[in-house]
């Protein structure tokens, strides 16, 4: 019983327990604290958070060797910047992020969605060619 009360302690307590997010931040942070150390374990993390998007699908596996293939060729990660939030109404946003390489920064596009009360991942994209988004991002900001 004791083994069975710290088991659900620690799944209710991590980033990837039952508890609600109730704001987009309540995803992205943990995905990003995870993404520092296992780029895997962060794609897994924030697809769970979507119960109908099967966790077993090929794209997850096609962006999971996409990360590493790039973390291999562009060198350390540094962190993130974001370089655009876009909601349409209270329940749908979008977050373009800049992820920071030692050879080049890296575009990471990410859509929540949330139906009720709860966020979830809708899509995430990631581009290794940010410069076509660069001139758009860049009006925008003045």
């Amino acid at each position: 019983m004791k083994k069975l009360l710290i088991v659900l302690f620690l799944f209710l307590f991590s980033p990837w327990g039952l508890i609600a997010q109730d704001n987009p931040e309540d995803i992205l942070q943990p995905f990003f604290n995870a993404f520092q150390e296992d780029p895997d374990n962060a794609i897994d993390y924030i697809f769970s958070t979507n119960p109908y998007i099967d966790q077993n699908q090929q794209g997850i596996d096609r962006l999971k060797e996409r990360f590493n293939t790039s973390r291999k060729l562009l060198g350390n990660y540094y962190g993130k910047e974001i370089m655009k939030i876009q909601s349409a109404g209270d329940s749908f946003i979008r977050y373009i992020y800049m992820l920071k390489y030692d050879r080049q920064p890296v575009k990471l596009e990410i859509l929540l969605y949330k139906p009720n009360d709860t966020w979830l991942l809708y899509t995430m994209q990631f581009r290794d060619n940010i410069y076509e988004d660069f001139e758009d991002v860049a009006i925008d900001k003045f």
